[in-house]
Order: structure tokens, then C-alpha cells, then sequence
């Protein structure tokens, strides 16, 4: 499945850097060395987007590299006596826009010996409302999601040397320091994207990108979304300026700044950049809006949707020219569009200017640059039950005819959002039927207070406000305002804004809970976001356009609370076999059928997909397992309410297990990774795709599970990466459960034609394939139309 991993890398220099003794208490690996060499080079390079991409594959060790690159820097300033660190400062602030008055001093770790005017707040200014633009200087600012933040304090602690230790600050939660010189006394500040979100005060659209994108639209360039996004933009227009606020480049800083936008960093780093990678997004804007003069992006999979993606990244750097939208879409995506091969081409030249991309099937001077166990990848096709198999059969003919009659009347386009939806539906009732009706189908109605207090808010309020938030839910407005994807375990807020669960919750866990939606300053809390089962309950009339689903189901043996689908069962199976106790005979065996299929330790460790088939039953034999310790899996899914299911039947099972997923609090997410990792008793970790495919370390996993399939394959290959990555002893398999005869195989492919675009575009791959997301023809073959 990751075909372009095997052909050539965008860029590969060779020379290494060496790190001086006692910067690390870890040896660089070669790779690591040649990434810090290049990363230096970048930093003290003259001109603008001092900084870059890099895009090493997944558990290639990025963060390490950056560390490096932090014990680097500090350890040449200190070495040079006769340079003052402040005159750094000035220039990084002078080649921001914004910030042609900057402030000098100091950019050494800052104690209580400071002097009183580093230390004080800016002056808001009454003719503007705004701060004045003295900021303090300040160290390095890493943005990450939630689920990772306290895995880089971990590395920032582990991995640096004693001698040389960092001062960490760990920036979330509500006691956080209000006063931005506090920030300025670390090496590195860590925090959230949320938190950049909510401190970093709201940007209005740039009027320039929204001319942009209607110039692009005759080339066919412009998003499927776009008509919703502007409708709503036009709704905010009067608000521009209220506060003295300008636009994402502006001079003003908001008076509702938070401390994060009050500082003047040397270096922002994002963590997992793809969060990034719709521009007209606020957490977009936001990192844009952070004032610092070298930026760094760190992505093993910076093109998920199109090469639109690339955008965002250009913007942040700074990357002359085309972090204007005009000249990215006149020299690359343009060309692209014309001829993909020489626009693909032209692509490969830019990106070699400012990224640095490696596979793990790199090789440098004919040698891998890490040697990892091998991979296999199998795909496990099982077939519905009777009763599934007539559900699915029903629902399909349903979706298929109103796809027809979009089709028919000329308005797929128009009805996209809906369409994603009656798709979203089909991929659930391959899971498990009970997903399609809606029944323990939302996060928030398992969840204890928050379904509860949330059920109480909608029993209080008028039919036809439940109505209007239900027609959010189910009608074109239904694709999420944080990731920009239709919505997993979709939820509509009281000021009307539609997110999948996961995004929202970190925004109701804690103090940060502004609605990230553009333009909106509405508060949020547990109360307030809605679920479909919710406002369905609270809605005594029948409304039209209630879920699809057939009216046999209401009777059926499947509604039942004890019924496990067949994906269920399969993975209990595949579980069972495979998370042995450190005791056990190390053999792994897997019943989905009966077919039967005996692999060698090389046919079983070789990169290789299995389709094509409807049962597997695999023995393997690893003679290391024992001495490595109790064989673990990870089992993910994108919809936490499949997790529920899976839950329930891992206890009846006796299977001991951990969950992970975005609506559990930091803390809670920490201990149930250090259990997974640490006791031997716990095998199994349940993961949404979201909250688990970023960052975090899990190789204490051999085996990783798939339940369903997503759009993006990239985040599927993040998720098994949690386990395939440096750290890892044990050969890796894959599991990717799917239904055969359903839409899932049509995914699959579409799946394939997506890492052609992402390798066309990294120089992976010679055929230039096309950037799409689902183009109408995608969609007729989706529904068989």
C-alpha cells in the first residue's frame, strides 16, 4: 500500500553535523545528524523563511532532531561571547511584519533578575484599543496536539543531557500564567493548538485569499466547502476592526491577546503541521499570526487532502513568494492542473528549496537509513451476517437512489456535504448497524455528565431552535470547522457550529473554551453541544429527512445491546490469538474462516498486502517474543462509539485494555499510555484514529488493528507508525479489517489513486497523478451510480 515509500525522496543531502558531548544523553543517528545539518543551515540562512518542513516518514525520530537542533543553537550562542543574543532578537522581529520596531534584549533563559520593563505588560493604547508591539524576546514555542504534549516534555526531559537540561514550561490549563515575561524565561514553551487558537485573537478572511479562490474556481481548484465557508464570511464582514484588530499580517495586536501572542519567539516549531492544512481555518491563521523569526513545520504527512495542503505550510514559513495565495496558485497549483506531469515537477523544485522529506526505505550510500523490524500489512476481508448483510443491501439501494437523483438534477456539487453524509453512514453500517441507527451512536450519550447535562439544555429549549440545530447536523453545513472533514460522532453547538466530538472536546475539558469557529466568541460547555440522538429525543414530532435506515431494523435482532457485529467478532478473534501473556507459547493464530495459509518468517515479514480473500488463518512463529515481553495490539477506529461497542465486548471476553481518545482529559490520556507501555496485564489499547494517529510512542504494540477505513490513507499509515518506529524490537502486522462486497472496497481504491497524488507531488512517483478530493466521478463510482 505505500508504493511511493519505495521510489525516489524529494531531497537528500548527505552532510552530517556533529553535536558537541554532553548536549545529548542519546546518540544522533545518521539521518538525524544530516537533518540537523540542514536545519542549521536554514536557520542562518539570510532572508526571509528562516526555517522549513521537515517531512520525515513517521517514527523516523523528528522530534529528536529538533531537539538537537534547540541544544545546537544554544550551545553555539553561548559559545560565541562576543555576540549579543538580543541583536538576534531585533532582526527576527524586524523581518516580521508586523513587528518593525523590535524589541531587543537578552534571549538567554530569563530569571528573577530581569529588569522591570522585559517584565511588564504592554500598554493597551486608547486611540486603538490595541498593544503596543513591544513584545519580550522569548525561546523556542512548540505547538502540538493535546495527545502529545506530555510525551515532548518526556523526550525534553529524557533525552537531553543533565549537564545541559532545558527549562520546560508546559503551557495549558487553567492556571496558566497570564503575564507573557513569564513565558520568556524558558528554553522552550509547550502548548496546544487550541490554546493558540483562543490566544491568538480571531483573523478575519484576507479579502486577497477570497479573490484568489474565485479566480481558481474556472480551473476547478477551489474547495467543495467553499460556497458554505463564504456564505458564512459574508455574515461576519461587519465585524472586521471592532477591537482595532487588522488583518492575519496586520501591526495590531488585539487587546484580547493572550500571553502566547504578546511574546516575540525565536522559534515556533509546529508538531504534527497538518493540523494546519486548510489556511481559512482559525487555528491556521492563528500560527500564522505568531511572531517569530524561525519557523519549522514537522510532518511525516504534510499532503492529506491536495496539494491546496501545501498552502498553509508556504504561508506560515513565510515562503517567498507563495505564501500569497495569487503566486501559489499561479506557479503551482495552475500548472498542476494543466499538465500534471511538468506541474508536478515545478512542485518537486519548490519543496526541494524548504523541505527535507525521508522514508524509512531511504538509503543512504546503499544502506537504510534505519533499520526497523519489518512490516506486513495484511487485509482480512469477512463477510456481513444474514440480517447485516440485508441492512447494508437496503441502505446502499437507498443511498444509491438519492445519489441518482442529485445525479439526475445536475446538483451533486450543491448536495456534497450531504452526500459525504449518506457515505459516512454506508462506512458506519460496515461496523456495526447500530451506528447507522443512531442508537449508542454519539460520544456524548455514553459519557456520562456531559450527555446528561447536554439532554436537560435541550428539553429547555423551543422545537424549532432543536430543528434548525438538527438541519446543522444533517444538511450541507455537516463538515467540521476544526479539521474541515465531515464530522466523526457529529455535534452542533448552541451557537450553531457543526464539529466532529473529538475536536471539540479539548475545548470543553478545560478553560480554553471559545468556539473555534471563525468569527465566533461564543463560550462553550458541556451543556451546550449537542448530539443527533440528543435533539432527536428532544423533538416529539417526526421530522423530515430523519436518518436513512430500514424500517425492519426497529425489530431486528441486531438493535439488540448484546449483538456484536461481525467486525466485532473478528477482531475479539484476532485479539485473542494474538495478545498472548509473556508466558504463553509465542504462536500466533488467527480463525476468520477457514482458509488456511502458512507463511515463512521472510513471506511474513515482508511488506505485503493480502487482498482479495475472505478468511485468513496465519501461524507464525517469533522466537523473540518472549524475551521482549507480553505481545500488546492497538485497535483503532474513527468513531469513538465504535469503541464503545468494542469495549463492551473486550470485557464480556476478559480482555484487558486501555482506551485513548479525544474527549479523555490529558491526564487521563497519560495514564492510560504509561499502562499500555508498562503493565504486563494490559494488552490491548482501543484508539480513536484521531486522538492516536499523532505523535504519541507505542511500541510496547506488535499488532495494530484497523476497524474501518478513511479517506486519507496518510492517516492511517500516522496510526500504525505509533507502533512501527525507531524504539520498535518485534516485527510489525497490520490488520485491516474490512466487509467484502461493500463500499469499502471501493474506498480501498480510491485510497491507492490519493498516495499517487501525495507521491507525484514529493517526487516519489513518476506518473503525476492527480490532486482531487472526491471528484464527482468518485463519488458515482462510490455509490455504483
Amino acid at each position: 500500500m505505500e508504493d511511493f515509500c519505495f521510489l525516489q525522496d524529494l531531497n537528500q543531502p548527505k552532510v552530517e553535523a556533529t553535536l558537541p558531548d554532553g548536549l545529548l544523553s542519546v546518540p544522533l543517528l545518521r539521518h538525524q545528524k544530516i537533518a540537523l545539518h540542514w536545519m542549521l543551515h536554514r536557520e542562518t540562512r539570510s532572508g526571509y523563511c528562516l526555517g522549513g518542513i521537515l517531512a520525515d516518514d513517521q517514527g523516523l525520530g523528528k522530534t529528536i532532531s529538533m531537539i538537537a537542533l534547540v541544544q545546537m543553537q544554544k550551545f553555539l550562542e553561548s559559545k560565541s561571547k562576543s555576540e549579543d543574543l538580543g541583536n538576534h532578537k531585533t532582526v527576527a522581529l524586524n523581518l516580521d511584519d508586523d513587528d518593525d520596531n523590535g524589541n531587543g534584549g537578552s534571549d538567554k533563559v530569563k530569571h528573577s533578575g530581569e529588569s522591570d520593563d522585559t517584565k511588564s505588560i504592554p500598554e493597551v493604547s486608547t486611540s486603538t484599543g490595541a498593544f503596543s508591539r513591544q513584545r519580550p524576546p522569548a525561546g523556542t514555542l512548540v505547538v502540538c496536539p493535546a495527545s502529545v504534549l506530555r510525551q515532548w516534555a518526556r523526550e525534553l526531559d529524557d533525552k537531553v543531557a543533565e549537564e545541559s537540561k532545558l527549562s520546560v514550561l508546559i503551557y495549558h490549563g487553567g492556571s496558566r500564567t497570564k503575564d507573557p515575561a513569564e513565558l520568556a524565561k524558558y528554553d522552550v514553551v509547550l502548548t496546544t493548538y487550541s490554546i493558540i487558537t483562543n490566544e491568538v485573537p480571531k483573523q478575519p478572511i484576507v479579502d486577497d485569499d477570497e479573490t484568489d479562490e474565485k479566480n481558481g474556481e474556472k480551473y476547478g481548484l477551489s474547495s467543495e466547502f467553499s460556497i458554505n465557508k463564504k456564505r458564512k464570511q459574508t455574515s461576519n464582514d461587519g465585524k472586521k476592526g471592532k477591537k482595532g484588530r487588522k488583518g492575519i499580517d496586520g501591526s495590531a495586536i488585539d487587546s484580547s491577546a493572550g500571553a502566547l501572542a504578546r511574546v516575540a519567539w525565536f522559534r515556533v516549531i509546529l508538531d504534527e503541521a497538518q493540523t494546519i492544512k486548510n489556511h481559512r481555518t482559525q487555528v491556521a491563521r492563528a500560527c500564522c499570526s505568531l511572531r517569530a523569526k524561525r519557523r519549522w513545520c514537522l510532518s511525516g504527512t504534510p499532503i492529506q487532502n491536495a496539494i491546496d495542503d501545501l498552502y498553509s505550510y508556504f504561508r506560515f514559513l513565510k515562503h517567498d513568494p507563495y505564501y500569497v495565495y495569487k503566486a501559489f496558485c499561479n506557479g503551482i497549483k495552475i500548472p498542476i492542473s494543466r499538465d500534471s506531469v511538468k506541474g508536478y515537477k515545478k512542485l518537486q523544485a519548490v519543496l526541494k528549496t524548504v523541505m527535507l522529506r525521508r522514508t524509512k526505505a531511504t538509503l543512504i550510500d546503499g544502506e537504510p537509513i534505519i533499520k526497523l523490524p519489518p512490516k506486513l500489512i495484511d487485509l482480512a476481508k469477512v463477510d456481513f451476517t444474514a440480517e447485516e448483510r440485508a441492512f447494508y443491501t437496503q441502505l446502499e439501494a437507498e443511498s444509491r437512489s438519492q445519489f441518482k437523483a442529485y445525479a439526475a438534477a445536475g446538483t451533486v456539487n450543491q448536495n456534497y456535504a450531504n452526500i459525504l453524509l449518506m457515505l459516512l453512514r454506508l462506512r458506519q453500517a460496515c461496523d456495526h448497524p447500530l451506528l447507522v441507527k443512531g442508537f449508542n451512536s454519539d460520544s456524548i450519550q455514553n459519557s456520562d455528565s456531559v450527555g446528561q447535562v447536554s439532554v436537560e439544555m435541550a428539553k429547555t429549549l423551543p422545537r424549532e431552535m432543536l430543528i434548525n440545530l438538527l438541519n446543522c447536523l444533517e444538511t450541507s453545513f455537516a463538515i467540521c470547522l476544526v479539521c474541515s472533514d465531515p464530522p466523526d460522532d457529529p455535534v452542533v453547538t448552541m451557537c450553531g457550529h457543526v464539529f466532529c466530538y473529538q475536536c471539540v472536546s479539548e475545548y470543553l475539558t478545560g478553560d480554553d473554551n471559545m468556539c473555534p469557529a471563525p468569527a465566533c466568541k461564543e463560550q462553550l460547555g458541556a451543556d451546550i453541544v449537542f448530539s443527533k440522538a440528543t435533539l432527536r429525543s428532544c423533538i416529539t414530532d417526526g421530522l423530515n429527512g430523519s436518518p436513512m435506515h430500514p424500517q425492519f431494523f426497529e425489530k431486528s435482532v441486531l438493535l439488540q445491546d448484546e449483538y456484536s457485529s461481525s467486525k466485532i467478532k473478528a477482531v475479539v478473534e484476532i485479539l485473542q490469538s494474538k495478545c498472548l501473556s509473556k508466558n504463553s507459547i509465542p504462536e500466533l493464530q488467527s480463525s476468520i474462516g477457514c482458509n488456511e495459509t502458512f507463511l515463512s518468517s521472510e513471506e511474513t515479514f515482508s511488506e505485503t498486502v493480502h487482498s482479495g480473500i475472505s478468511a485468513v488463518k496465519r501461524t507464525t512463529v517469533y522466537s523473540n517474543s518472549v524475551a521482549d515481553g507480553p505481545i500488546k495490539a492497538i485497535v483503532f477506529s474513527q468513531w469513538t462509539s465504535m469503541l464503545d461497542l468494542v469495549e463492551r465486548s473486550l470485557r464480556n471476553h476478559n480482555i484487558n485494555y486501555r482506551r485513548l481518545d479525544g474527549t479523555m482529559t490529558l491526564a487521563a490520556r497519560d495514564r492510560a499510555v504509561k499502562d499500555f507501555n508498562s503493565d504486563p496485564e494490559v494488552t490491548v489499547m482501543l484508539m480513536s484514529l484521531k486522538a492516536g494517529n499523532l505523535g504519541l510512542n507505542m511500541v510496547a504494540a506488535c499488532h495494530v488493528i484497523l476497524l474501518d477505513l478513511w479517506w486519507n490513507p496518510t492517516t492511517e499509515d500516522q496510526a500504525i507508525d505509533r507502533a512501527h518506529r525507531i524504539g520498535q524490537t518485534r516485527p510489525v502486522t497490520v490488520t485491516r479489517i474490512t466487509i467484502k462486497d461493500t463500499v469499502e472496497d471501493r474506498i480501498l481504491s480510491l485510497q491507492d489513486e490519493k498516495r499517487k497524488m501525495v507521491a507525484s507531488a514529493f517526487g516519489e512517483d513518476q506518473s503525476g497523478g492527480s490532486a482531487t478530493r472526491l471528484t464527482v466521478e468518485d463519488l458515482r463510482y462510490l455509490f455504483m451510480a
